[in-house]
């Protein structure tokens, strides 16, 4: 573990008058974008290389960093970087945080890193079957690890349920090909998959397959909240709104963001999608339908919402953005 005690600097974003002038020449705005300028970024800290996965919890903010891997612990307040927790190579499926842990995979060393938050170290490091190649997202839910795995021709999936004490695979349930994203919610476990525009609802107490569910264009990273799971939906740009009682996509947004990559998360009352180039997209789950997008930018990726504040990691600039979004513009 390396811990540092430097401190971030906080400042506002800023981006010369040419630069706007040029936005909204080459690129008229529709009335709810706004250029990036616009966007109250209130503090910006300063990262190791390549800042991705975020995860709120245990007071902090955590962020998974690249080249070298490692686990960065940050103070929403102040924007102290708290820990520098090294990590295997290649982490691939986010972070997760749980009632007395910390959760980061590795592709590159096939493992399940197990932090504790006292210590701010890894206690333990289960091996897993990960697929490497591929970026998405593992759950943690019901004392076990829900992770998917592809063949290497990604011609099917399966979600592994593996126990989070011993790291034995308990079951392997099959769902559609390229499934690289799964997450925990309303009781249930959900899959995307990529090459059939379906997300899979897994029952845990059954370990089956309880709905398929027929979404957008390829899609991708999810979240649940606000009443719903809400997908990325990656070759469009467009936002699946599933119902979790009816289990139906009762409304496709188009949110004009296609990506290869990107993020999505929900909080304070709204569904936060980032991609690049567009790194703060706001959708209003009253009205499904987009209040606020934020044009402009390279290297936004990750997204989350907690501490107040929404946060987003800048992996080509190595900075994590803390945005008041009290601060935002009236919707038009």
């Amino acid at each position: 573990m390396r811990v540092s005690g430097v401190l971030t600097a906080l400042m506002f974003m800023t981006f010369p008058v040419a630069f706007l002038a040029q936005t909204k020449a080459d690129n008229p705005l529709t009335p709810h974008q706004f250029p990036l300028a616009e966007l109250p970024i209130v503090a910006r800290v300063l990262l190791p290389k390549e800042p991705d996965w975020i995860a709120l919890g245990f007071g902090s903010v955590w962020v998974v960093n690249y080249k070298p891997d490692r686990l960065s612990r940050v103070d929403p307040v102040s924007g102290r970087l708290i820990a520098d927790i090294p990590l295997g190579p290649d982490a691939c499926l986010g972070v997760v945080i749980t009632l007395e842990r910390v959760w980061v995979a590795t592709c590159g060393d096939g493992v399940v890193n197990e932090i504790d938050p006292r210590t701010n170290a890894v206690v333990r490091r289960i091996s897993v079957p990960i697929t490497t190649g591929r970026e998405g997202a593992f759950a943690v839910a019901d004392g076990s690890f829900w992770i998917p795995v592809n063949r290497p021709d990604a011609s099917s999936s399966v979600v592994a349920r593996i126990d989070a004490g011993s790291g034995r695979v308990l079951y392997s349930i099959p769902v559609g090909a390229r499934t690289d994203v799964v997450i925990a919610g309303f009781g249930a476990i959900w899959a995307a998959s990529s090459a059939t525009d379906t997300v899979y609802r897994i029952d845990p107490s059954r370990n089956v397959v309880t709905a398929r569910i027929a979404v957008g264009p390829t899609p991708k990273f999810m979240a649940a909240g606000e009443e719903a799971v809400w997908v990325q939906n990656q070759a469009d740009g467009s936002v699946s709104r599933v119902d979790p009682h009816t289990n139906r996509e009762v409304v496709r947004i188009e949110a004009g963001a296609p990506t290869k990559w990107g993020d999505i998360a929900t909080g304070d009352g709204a569904v936060w999608l980032s991609v690049n180039g567009k790194p703060v997209t706001r959708i209003d789950p009253q009205s499904n339908r987009v209040t606020h997008q934020f044009v402009g930018g390279d290297g936004a990726d990750a997204i989350r919402f907690g501490a107040g504040a929404l946060w987003v990691a800048d992996h080509k600039h190595g900075e994590l953005w803390k945005i008041n979004v009290r601060e935002l513009r009236p919707a038009p």
